[in-house]
């Protein structure tokens, strides 16, 4: 019977809601008496408990599998968990990012938590870290979350290639957007600076069990005190879509344990500075004017930072470094053809990647 009422939603889907019913085809639905919540996603299943959705009526079970297919969506199930994060906090910010986002679902919004509305699912897990209690429903709700990057190469192609979104609102449409514009792996392009750039902090804490001694016992997590300069390029020669792609890439590094990140815009000069807490929802761009590497290498040398990532297309004259610059540069190219004209000579200088095909 249940079984029969999920698939007739999911046959409305493919006629009404394209984006939902193509997310929703990549999971196998699986039935778990055990669970404490009526439905969940992850490993590339939905788990649903009969004995918990059989006596709802119709529209609330379509609006649970809403909102798991959201939740595939914005790839929360498939993508590193802040480290600070426990499985409930997890949970429990996935609902809000979802609820901000469409607002008529039936979900606890961030004014209920006196949280700002508009804000990513990194910073509201970093303010409720230590606020969420422990709970069966939470837990179970985000136990099958595990990273996947094949799965979130599949659900970025859908979302890049939907034209029609159904009832999702236009701003979580824009949220999964922009989501998708950049693949750019941190961990891989911070490795080479660890040992130098970050230097980490642990402090106590019961969301994560000590390995040895048991849940008893106080864990710990990591947080990452950066030195460590982002510079962007704000020159002419840079379209607002790859700005956007810059700082998305931004974006996704509060997933790694940072707790403030220091950033500069530069073309013929320095023209904004900025130390961000938690994600940009907006950009604002100043500049627009020619690029010179000059700027960003000479700021990163004139207040001792470790470590210098220059995100840019590379159109510009090579830089000239000053005396006794010790600061480790990663170039991060827009793309690869950006990075096939200019790596060569930027590998004089320090490691080269690009953040799109």
């Amino acid at each position: 019977m249940i079984e029969k009422r999920l698939c007739d939603i999911i046959e409305k889907w493919f006629l009404f809601e394209p984006v939902l019913f193509r997310a929703i085809c990549t999971h196998e639905f699986v039935i778990n008496n055990d669970i404490r919540c009526p439905m969940r996603c992850g490993k590339r299943i939905v788990e649903y408990n009969p004995c918990r959705i059989e006596t709802l009526n119709q529209s609330h079970i379509e609006e649970l599998l809403k909102v798991e297919t959201i939740r595939i969506l914005l790839k929360h199930p498939y993508e590193r968990k802040p480290d600070f994060c426990s499985q409930e906090t997890a949970a429990v910010c996935s609902n809000l990012v979802i609820a901000d986002n469409y607002r008529t679902l039936n979900l606890p919004k961030p004014e209920q938590y006196n949280l700002k509305k508009g804000q990513c699912y990194e910073y509201y897990c970093k303010e409720l870290r230590d606020r969420v209690k422990k709970s069966n429903y939470y837990f179970d709700l985000s136990e099958l979350w595990e990273e996947d990057d094949c799965m979130v190469a599949v659900i970025n192609d859908i979302i890049k290639s939907s034209k029609s979104w159904g009832s999702i609102p236009g701003q979580l449409s824009e949220v999964l957007k922009i989501s998708t514009h950049s693949n750019f792996n941190w961990k891989n392009a911070l490795y080479g600076f660890r040992a130098s750039i970050l230097s980490s902090q642990r402090h106590l804490t019961r969301l994560r069990s000590n390995r040895r001694t048991g849940f008893d016992n106080m864990g710990t997590v990591r947080k990452y005190i950066t030195s460590l300069l982002i510079a962007v390029d704000v020159s002419g020669s840079i379209s607002d879509e790859v700005i956007e792609d810059f700082y998305s890439t931004i974006n996704r590094i509060f997933k790694y344990g940072f707790t403030v990140v220091d950033i500069i815009q530069f073309d013929c000069g320095v023209r904004t500075v900025q130390s961000l807490k938690s994600m940009l929802r907006e950009v604002t761009v100043t500049g627009r004017g020619g690029t010179s590497f000059d700027e960003p290498i000479q700021y990163a040398h004139e207040h001792h930072y470790d470590g210098l990532i220059v995100m840019t297309d590379g159109m510009a004259d090579e830089p000239k470094i000053p005396k006794n610059f010790k600061c480790k540069i990663l170039w991060v190219c827009e793309d690869k053809d950006a990075y096939d004209l200019s790596h060569q000579w930027m590998m004089k200088y320090g490691k080269s990647c690009y953040l799109r095909n």
